[in-house]
């Protein structure tokens, strides 16, 4: 779409993710790769949004407002990107922590790739579950960070404090105020 394409136009990547996946992924595109409608772009380069996008809250999320087609999760822009409520107040050491983690995660996933000759589904199915795997270390080290950016506990209903700031945010967005 001529949209998409001119969102992407001026950056240095984009991040994509298949429709239909069992671990509904990002993972950073080069902006001379023309996705076809089965891959869900977010036009951003900000491996910050990559890192909030990666974390369990938004999968969470996405385990809460997606379809499956056989036990495959349909991840859409409507339902599972546009009603996702980001952080809103994180400080700006706590974004870049983030970001730098983000960075980290997709040279180690990419590394590991390269060097196992194995996609990121391969990847995933045999690392992400295992507590000793740098994969599963640097997941739970995101997931730390996205939680305070949130200010989020682990024994809060993940789910219900998202709702409330999807609805919050809502709100804000029907009285013109900047979200």
């Amino acid at each position: 779409r001529s949209e998409m394409r001119k969102a992407i136009l001026s950056l240095s990547c984009y991040f994509g993710i298949p429709r239909l996946s069992k671990w509904f992924v990002f993972v950073p595109c080069q902006t001379n790769w023309l996705p076809n409608d089965s891959i869900v772009v977010v036009a951003s380069d900000d491996f910050y949004i990559l890192g909030i996008l990666t974390s369990n809250i938004h999968r969470l999320w996405v385990k809460a407002q997606s379809s499956t087609l056989k036990g495959d999760t349909r991840y859409t822009h409507n339902t599972c990107f546009e009603t996702f409520p980001f952080p809103q107040n994180p400080t700006d050491k706590l974004v870049e922590k983030i970001r730098a983690t983000a960075i980290e995660l997709h040279e180690y996933r990419s590394e590991q790739m390269e060097k196992k000759q194995w996609g990121i589904t391969q990847l995933y199915n045999q690392f992400f579950n295992e507590p000793s795997s740098q994969l599963y270390k640097l997941h739970k080290k995101l997931d730390d960070l996205v939680m305070q950016a949130y200010n989020f506990k682990s024994d809060d209903d993940i789910l219900e404090k998202l709702l409330s700031l999807n609805l919050e945010l809502a709100e804000k967005e029907k009285k013109g105020e900047a979200i």
